[in-house]
């Protein structure tokens, strides 16, 4: 099982199929009970979801829910921005 690969927030990665942004990297006590990350995806209705390493690659967490909406939340704002500018403006 590999470890988790080192990201920032403002990184791309994928999730499945998806292009996500990395919102906010949270340290191993946290990560038990909220995931290894939180990412906003899809911008044309930006939503953010917690994700975790699965030894493998990133997964969803199981959650009831399918994410939040994340213009909703200014302490998303930067990683949204990023992510309505496209993979394409990867740092």
């Amino acid at each position: 099982m590999a470890e988790r690969p080192a990201v920032k927030p403002g990184d791309w990665i994928k999730v499945g199929n998806l292009d996500c942004v990395v919102a906010n990297v949270r340290q191993p006590a946290v990560v038990a009970t909220s995931g290894d990350l939180e990412v906003v995806f899809d911008p044309k209705k930006p939503t953010n979801h917690d994700v975790e390493w699965n030894g493998e690659a990133w997964v969803f967490c199981k959650r009831p829910d399918y994410g939040g909406y994340a213009d909703r939340h200014s302490r998303l704002s930067g990683a949204v921005a990023i992510l309505k500018a496209g993979p394409h403006q990867r740092r």
